[in-house]
């Protein structure tokens, strides 16, 4: 791994027991808000927290699949989860119906004027069509296993597909049931319990084997056409299991959004949430403390005395000026914008990873200090 790479970088199914000193809130039981068309049924823990989330589950499972971490992040923020349209205890759709205006609706519902946003899957793809959307109400984006509506999925992919469900089209529920909980992608390895538990969820709610986004309308152009428009953070997980054309959608959003982070996780799969609960909480909280940070304010006089070149190992990074806002880039690396914690020192969204400007007796810009997450510092020399 780069340089550069690790300085940006800063089990099994199991419950999640994170804030284990005191006991654990118990999310009241869940309600059905009837929408224009619909009635979905949705669960809210956590009122009044100074940071809201909202859970989107994928395309086979409900949102059950956030059991195991509902607890832990119940105890800090403010979280709404729901079943859309077609899946677990939610309404079918009978009409083209808005996925979009569906989770605007749930947010309004549960008093959210803002939330990051965490989706899996198909649940991912809805989080960047409502962060375009709506991004006065998007705070942040976490994006497990994502796909980027309007990218083409290879012949693999589909013929994947079509395989294990093709049981249905004989009424064969339990071998499509069965077939999904042995896919290689979803999970990695053996994992027995979670593939019981993805097995015992479709038996229960055959519904989620239908093909759940028929109905569903798109926004055009499509999102894979407009990725760069998004400024919300993002931070994107993808499972070393996961099937190929996933990590193309992953790596598609790292290079379009302008605040980005990928991350492959070792000994996932397609399911993160299933396999690694605790670890994917304690994730989200590091990129929770950076989306939601304050920004102070900054004179356009003050940032344009930091634009230069400073001397980082054997490379040079470049610190420019644009929008009032400085950005930070390699050679043959997309910019990063900067946000200021200070009138010296600055932050990036998708990471803990901050920058100090020093200077010396005369006022001049001396050194770049980095300081990571760990407490480690480099000091780049201006050049």
């Amino acid at each position: 791994m780069s340089n550069w790479k690790t300085l940006l970088l800063v089990a099994a199914l199991l419950p999640a027991t994170l804030h284990a000193a005191g006991p654990q809130p118990t999310s009241p039981p869940g309600k059905y808000a009837q929408l224009a068309d619909a009635k979905l049924y949705y669960e809210e823990c956590g009122a009044g927290a100074p940071i809201s989330v909202v859970l989107l589950h994928d395309g086979l499972l409900h949102s059950v699949t956030w059991d195991d971490v509902w607890a832990p992040l119940c105890s800090k923020y403010h979280v709404l989860r729901f079943d859309r349209r077609n899946y677990g205890r939610s309404d079918p759709a009978k009409a083209p119906f808005s996925p979009e205006d569906d989770l605007l609706a749930m947010m309004r519902v549960a008093k959210m004027d803002r939330a990051i946003l965490i989706g899996n899957s198909s649940g991912a793809g809805l989080a960047l069509d409502f962060a375009l959307a709506h991004p006065d109400m998007t705070e942040g984006l976490l994006l497990i296993g994502p796909v980027v509506h309007g990218m083409a999925s290879s012949a693999y992919f589909v013929e994947r597909g079509n395989r294990a469900s093709a049981p249905l089209s004989n009424g064969d529920v339990q071998a499509a049931a069965e077939n999904w909980s042995r896919d290689r992608f979803l999970l990695s390895g053996n994992a027995a319990a979670a593939r019981k538990r993805i097995l015992e969820v479709l038996l229960q709610n055959p519904q989620n084997l239908k093909i759940g986004g028929q109905l569903e309308t798109r926004p055009s152009p499509p999102m894979v056409l407009r990725l760069s428009q998004i400024q919300a953070p993002a931070l994107v997980l993808v499972g070393e299991s996961d099937i190929a054309d996933v990590i193309a959608y992953a790596g598609a959003i790292e290079a379009a959004l302008p605040i980005a982070f990928f991350e492959v996780w070792k000994d996932a799969g397609h399911l993160i949430q299933l396999e690694h609960p605790q670890e994917l909480v304690q994730r989200f909280e590091k990129f929770a403390r950076v989306a939601d940070r304050k920004e102070a304010v900054v004179s356009s006089n003050t940032l344009r005395v930091y634009v230069g070149q400073y001397k980082f190992f054997n490379r040079t990074i470049g610190i420019s000026l644009r929008d009032n806002r400085l950005q930070l880039a390699l050679p043959d690396t997309p910019e990063k914008p900067l946000f200021a914690a200070s009138a010296t020192r600055f932050f990036v969204r998708t990471t803990e990873t901050e920058f100090e400007f020093e200077r010396d007796a005369k006022g001049a810009v001396r050194q770049m200090t980095i300081h990571n997450a760990d407490g480690n510092r480099i000091n780049c020399p201006r050049v």
